[in-house]
């Protein structure tokens, strides 16, 4: 398993069987190229939007980080595409309690690697968005991924599926968002993977680094209300 374009590169292309496969694995390294180059200009206009009353998702300030990659894989490296995954996520998580973080870090890639490693469907996209509070910062992490079976003759034992992926972790701009708001969100997300206990520690430590950083969000000077898509 691994990048599409390192895969052309293996293809010892001496006979005609293996330059034909090295071309249409460089077709399927074209198409998953388009993918992910489809979801990074989706996923601009979505964030550029964000919070409008064409979309109402939670509005963000400026993208903090991003990573695209594209992977093809055979069914025997199915299980590993959620490690692969998840290393792509590990810098976009880094700060912040531990647990939590590390919680909602497997909750985003344990569902990816999962859908990248489902061969049921011959083709399907991938799309959730996520927030959670990193050190002191409240982000917004988009994910974009898609895959896509392969069942052409010859190139099976080389690869099986290809994906691409897209992920961008943008700072919320708490200046259009309540607490309320924020709170149904994230604790949906912890119910998940803390108990009720530590859902109720990390809710009361978000409380606190709201109150000290952003006041405005659970004392607003004026009533609005703030709809989630």
């Amino acid at each position: 398993m691994g990048a599409i374009r390192n895969l052309i590169q293996s293809v010892n292309a001496a006979s005609e069987s293996a330059t034909e496969q090295k071309a249409l694995i460089e077709t399927l390294a074209k198409l998953a190229e388009a993918k992910a180059n489809y979801f990074q200009l989706e996923l601009t206009q979505k964030l550029r939007t964000a919070g409008s009353e064409e979309n109402l998702t939670i509005p963000v300030e400026t993208v903090l980080d991003t990573t695209v990659a594209t992977h093809a894989f055979s069914s025997e490296d199915s299980g590993a595409i959620g490690d692969t995954v998840k290393s792509a996520l590990k810098s976009f998580l880094s700060g912040g309690e531990g647990k939590v973080i590390e919680g909602i870090g497997s909750l985003i890639s344990d569902a990816t690697g999962i859908f990248l490693g489902d061969a049921s469907a011959s083709e399907s996209t991938l799309r959730e968005t996520y927030v959670t509070i990193e050190g002191y910062s409240v982000v917004r992490i988009d994910i974009s991924a898609w895959k896509m079976n392969v069942q052409a003759m010859g190139i099976t034992q080389l690869t099986e599926t290809v994906s691409a992926f897209v992920a961008a972790k943008s700072a919320v701009d708490m200046s259009k968002i309540g607490f309320s708001t924020f709170l149904n969100v994230y604790r949906s997300q912890l119910a998940d993977v803390l108990n009720p206990d530590e859902v109720l520690t990390a809710l009361r430590q978000a409380k606190k680094i709201f109150e000290e950083f952003y006041p405005q969000a659970i004392h607003p000077a004026s009533s609005s209300t703030q709809a989630l898509g």
